[in-house]
C-alpha cells in the first residue's frame, strides 16, 4: 500500500518534498492510517529520490461525543508523540455555534475545521492542507450528488487536488484500508456517529452501497474507473465552457452581455448557459426558463441573489443590481451650477457651463454627449431624472410630439439601455435624453444671448 501511495502522490503531483504538508487527523481509521503512510515514507528516506515528507497533524475536537471527543484527542496527540510528529489542536463550541449560524451540526463542523485548517496553513506556511478521504468517500459523494441532482462536475467525485486542499488517501478504497491496519496492527478510534443514519452521507454509506453491491460485488473497482472517465469527461467539458464563454459573451463597465444568436448556434447550449449562470447564482430551474425566453420577447426579467438578468433584443444583459434600478431624481440649482459643481449619476459626470452667445465658437461640437441650450429659456431648477412611461419631447430639428419610448424604439435602444436612460427636464419639459437627442424647443436661435452648455465627462 506504501507504494500505491506514493504512485499515487507522484501521479496526481499532489505535492513536492520540499513543501510543507498539514495532516488533518481526527483519530479515525482512515486518517491514521494516512498518517501511518507519512511516517513509513519517510522511513524509505534513504532509497528514495525526492527526500522526506515535511509534515504536521492538526486535530479537531468538536465536543459533540463527550468524553470519547476528548479521548480522540489525547490518542492522536499521543501517536503523534510515538513518531515524533507535531501536534496542533483546537476545541470548538461546535453546537453553539451550529445554533447562532443556523446551519446543521455536520455543515458546522465542516466550517470551523475547515477555516482553522486554512488560518494554520497561513500562519505556520503550509502548502498543503491533506485530508484522508479515499475512493468510497468519492462513490458516496457522486451517489449523493445523483440524488439531489448534479451536472457533469458532481459525477467525477471529490479531487485529489483542488487550491490548497490535497487528497492523497483518494487511491484506496476503504477495504484497502482495513486489510492494512489489519495487517500492520494499527490501533485508531471508532466514531459512534459513523454507524448513526442521521446523517445523508451515512445513509447512503450503511444502507444504499451495500443494496449496489448485491447488484455488482465490485462497485468499488467499476466505480473507480468510472470516475476517471468522468474526471476526462469534466476536463473536455470545462475547456468547450471556456470556448462558449469567450464565444457568447462580453464584459462592458461590469455588465456582461450574452448574444442570443451565438447561444442559439451552440450545440447542448441548454447545458452550458446553465454552467455559465451558475457563476452568476442563477439555479437550474431560471437557468431553464432563461433559455426557454430566448426566443420570446424581450423585457422579461430574472434575479439571483447578486445579479439582474434582462432578456433584451440580441443580448442577455447581467448586471449587478445598481441605483439604477432604483428612482433617482435630482435638483440642479443656479447657484449650483455657478460655483462649477458637477453632478454624478450611476457612472456618469455632467458639467455645466453658462457663457454669453457671443463666446460662442463657430465651429462648435455637435455630438450626443454635448447638449448647447438656451439659457433663458430654462426655468431652474432643472431636474435630473430618469425616464418614465409617458415622457414625450420634440426631437432637435422637428416640430411634432414624440414619445420618448417610441424614439428610443426608433433608434433600436436597448431595454438595459433604456433602464439608465436620464433626462434633463424644466418644468417637466423635456431639455434633453442625456446621451441621444436635444429638444427642439430649447434650441440656440439668433436670439439667443446665453448659452447652457452641459457635457457628459
Amino acid at each position: 500500500m506504501l507504494h500505491a501511495f506514493l504512485t499515487y502522490i507522484n501521479e496526481q503531483k499532489l505535492f513536492e518534498s520540499s513543501e510543507k504538508v498539514l495532516l488533518t487527523v481526527s483519530g479515525g481509521k482512515d486518517s491514521v492510517v494516512m498518517l501511518d503512510l507519512f511516517c513509513r515514507a519517510n522511513l524509505l528516506e534513504p532509497n528514495r529520490s525526492n527526500g522526506r515528507f515535511q509534515f504536521a497533524v492538526a486535530h479537531c475536537n468538536f465536543q459533540l461525543r463527550g468524553k470519547d471527543s476528548d479521548d480522540d484527542q489525547i490518542f492522536v496527540e499521543n501517536l503523534c508523540k510515538e513518531n515524533k510528529v507535531v501536534f496542533h489542536t483546537k476545541t470548538f463550541d461546535t453546537k453553539n455555534y451550529a445554533k447562532k449560524t443556523k446551519v446543521s451540526i455536520e455543515m458546522a463542523a465542516r466550517t470551523l475545521r475547515y477555516e482553522w485548517f486554512e488560518s494554520m496553513r497561513q500562519e505556520m506556511n503550509f502548502d498543503y492542507i491533506a485530508t484522508a478521504h479515499h475512493l468510497n468517500d468519492s462513490i458516496e459523494t457522486v451517489l449523493l450528488n445523483l440524488t439531489k441532482g448534479t451536472g457533469i462536475s458532481g459525477l467525477k467525485g471529490i479531487s485529489a487536488k483542488k487550491g490548497y486542499i490535497i487528497r492523497p488517501m483518494l487511491f484506496a478504497s476503504r477495504k484497502q484500508i482495513d486489510d492494512y491496519v489489519t495487517k500492520k496492527n494499527i490501533s485508531w478510534q471508532e466514531d459512534s456517529s459513523n454507524a448513526s443514519n442521521d446523517y445523508q452521507r451515512n445513509l447512503i454509506r450503511n444502507q444504499v452501497v451495500p443494496l449496489l453491491k448485491k447488484i455488482n460485488p465490485n462497485l468499488d473497482e467499476t466505480f473507480a474507473r468510472n470516475l476517471e472517465r468522468f474526471h476526462s469527461l469534466e476536463a473536455d467539458f470545462r475547456k468547450n465552457l471556456s470556448h462558449f464563454k469567450t464565444t457568447v459573451i462580453r464584459e462592458e463597465n461590469g455588465i456582461f452581455f450574452l448574444k442570443i444568436v451565438d447561444i442559439k448556434h451552440w450545440q447542448s447550449a441548454n447545458y452550458y448557459l446553465e454552467e455559465l449562470l451558475k457563476e452568476f447564482g442563477f439555479n437550474y430551474f431560471q437557468s431553464k426558463e432563461i433559455f426557454n425566453s430566448l426566443a420570446g420577447l424581450s423585457g422579461k426579467m430574472f434575479y439571483s441573489e447578486k445579479f439582474t438578468l434582462l432578456k433584451d433584443r440580441e443580448d442577455l444583459v447581467i448586471s449587478p443590481p445598481s441605483s439604477s434600478e432604483k428612482t433617482i431624481s435630482m435638483s440642479i440649482s443656479l447657484d449650483e451650477i455657478n460655483k462649477g459643481q458637477s453632478f454624478v449619476y450611476l457612472d456618469n459626470k455632467l458639467r455645466f457651463t453658462v457663457f454669453n452667445i457671443e463666446e460662442m465658437e463657430t465651429n462648435f461640437e455637435r455630438n450626443n454627449a454635448i447638449l448647447f441650450a438656451d439659457f433663458d429659456k430654462i426655468t431652474f431648477p432643472i431636474i435630473l431624472r430618469q425616464w418614465q412611461e409617458g415622457d414625450w419631447f420634440i426631437p432637435f430639428g422637428m416640430k411634432g410630439k414624440k414619445k420618448i419610448s417610441d424614439f428610443m424604439i426608433d433608434k433600436k435602444i436597448s431595454l438595459y439601455l433604456k433602464k439608465s436612460t436620464f433626462l434633463l427636464t424644466s418644468q417637466d419639459a423635456t431639455i434633453w435624453i442625456i446621451n441621444h437627442r436635444a429638444d427642439n424647443r430649447f434650441k440656440l436661435t439668433e436670439s439667443t444671448k446665453k448659452v447652457l452648455k452641459v457635457e457628459v465627462v
